[in-house]
């Protein structure tokens, strides 16, 4: 038995703990975030802690001769050494600094875009670990909330400061990036290791059925007004209203998922708790403060970056913008389909659009409305049409619950198409 000096070794558990998706809705985020967190400790990692952490924060020998459970500090220093994109948290004082001191926009928007996707990363581990401490109900509560919670704040931020054609880009991009590139590279990646992949259809046909439900919420302001008539009481009512069935049917979603069809997600893992429940509170409050505080940072500076870089809002908000709030689910999702979870990817990717249309993108139209922002639903035709072709290229792909490599490289050949699209396309501003 280990001695008091020498480094405790992790409990398997803490390794891998099998996580079994049966689902949609927010718990999918729950689910993957837990797979994970659990993945972060590897054996490389393992090794890593018991020869440093211990050292810092040694754990006391247990009497009976248990493993004993990693202190509060252990877990903070595993949670920021246990993946490599912490790294680009060395950027967080150059992002504070570039805006403190008057650097150019250009320097502002890319320090605070970097520092802010591991930053979005440890929102979602901390948010595991205080809805690990909660019942099911509140803990997938908790998951839906801050969920995309860095999208929120970006959004909430752009909208604040007017500027509204970036926060309909980042909303229509994170749907794009998530539907197309994800998934096709989920397909891509996983049809290269495996030459045919199944998982379950009422995955994909009840998240495709919702996406094609919020496609209805941006052709409805369009027959009303042209997209250049922004201040068209028309175009606001119809997006307000809207809106609100949006979220009414965001909540039917989560009762549906939280109450009355708990059983259809199983999960082996009984969410164990890694660290004290203030502390987790603790964790998600600050990084939710900074990223609140980066956030408004990378916004103000959005308009210098993009005459210095001559890209335009559009291109920044659809392509640039949703790698922040995504980074790290993206190389998760292409990680568990590599394994052959398709029925996890597929939560991740799909579920996750499912989420920012049913109610980040009407939350915003909400938010603008009690603030007095014209922020509708009216979107550029030419944005509209190519989310519904999507749809359409998607649906066609996951209609047989199987996928191969093929069908990813078509996904991810369209998101580029579409990406080239939007390079060139020239949106007034507003």
């Amino acid at each position: 038995q280990a001695g008091p000096s020498e480094a405790r070794p992790l409990r398997q558990s803490q390794i891998f703990e099998p996580v079994i998706y049966k689902g949609i809705g927010p718990e999918n985020k729950r689910c993957m975030r837990q797979l994970f967190k659990n993945q972060r400790i590897s054996l490389t990692k393992k090794k890593l802690i018991e020869s440093h952490s211990n050292l810092y924060f040694p754990v006391p020998p247990d009497d009976n001769g248990e493993e004993p459970k990693p202190t509060d500090m252990q877990v903070l220093y595993a949670m920021l050494v246990g993946s490599p994109m912490n790294l680009l948290l060395l950027a967080l004082p150059l992002a504070i600094a570039s805006k403190s001191c008057g650097w150019s926009a250009q320097s502002v928007f890319i320090f605070n875009f970097i520092t802010m996707v591991p930053l979005a990363a440890l929102l979602g581990d901390f948010t595991e670990e205080v809805a690990a401490h909660t019942s099911q109900t509140v803990g997938g509560l908790i998951n839906a909330t801050f969920g995309n919670a860095v999208e929120v704040v970006v959004a909430i931020q752009a909208l604040l400061a007017g500027e509204i054609r970036v926060v309909q880009a980042s909303m229509i991009g994170s749907i794009f990036s998530n539907l197309l590139l994800v998934l096709g590279c989920c397909f891509f990646f996983g049809g290269l290791k495996h030459k045919e992949q199944k998982f379950q259809s009422m995955v994909a046909t009840a998240n495709m059925g919702l996406l094609a439900l919020s496609s209805i919420a941006l052709v409805l302001p369009t027959p009303f007004a042209a997209y250049y008539e922004v201040d068209d009481a028309a175009v606001l009512s119809i997006s307000r209203i809207v809106a609100v069935f949006l979220i009414i049917m965001y909540i039917q979603l989560l009762v549906f998922q939280l109450k009355t069809h708990t059983d259809i997600i199983e999960d082996d893992d009984d969410a164990e708790t890694e660290m004290n429940l203030f502390v987790a509170l603790g964790g998600l409050l600050g990084v939710t403060l900074l990223i609140t505080l980066l956030s408004e940072y990378l916004v103000s500076s959005i308009d210098g970056f993009c005459a210095s870089s001559g890209l335009s809002r559009t291109f920044v908000g659809l392509i640039i913008l949703p790698i922040v709030g995504n980074a790290v689910e993206h190389v998760t999702a292409v990680s568990v389909a590599m394994k052959d979870k398709m029925d996890l990817a597929m939560a991740v990717a799909i579920g996750s659009c499912t989420q920012i249309s049913l109610f980040v993108a009407p939350l915003m139209v909400i938010i603008g409305w009690v603030v007095g922002i014209p922020m509708t639903l009216n979107f550029p035709h030419f944005e509209v049409i190519l989310f519904i072709l999507s749809l359409v290229v998607v649906s066609i792909c996951v209609s047989n619950s199987k996928s191969n490599w093929l069908e990813g490289s078509m996904l991810v050949t369209t998101y580029i198409m579409v990406a080239v699209g939007f390079w060139f396309e020239k949106v007034k501003d507003f």
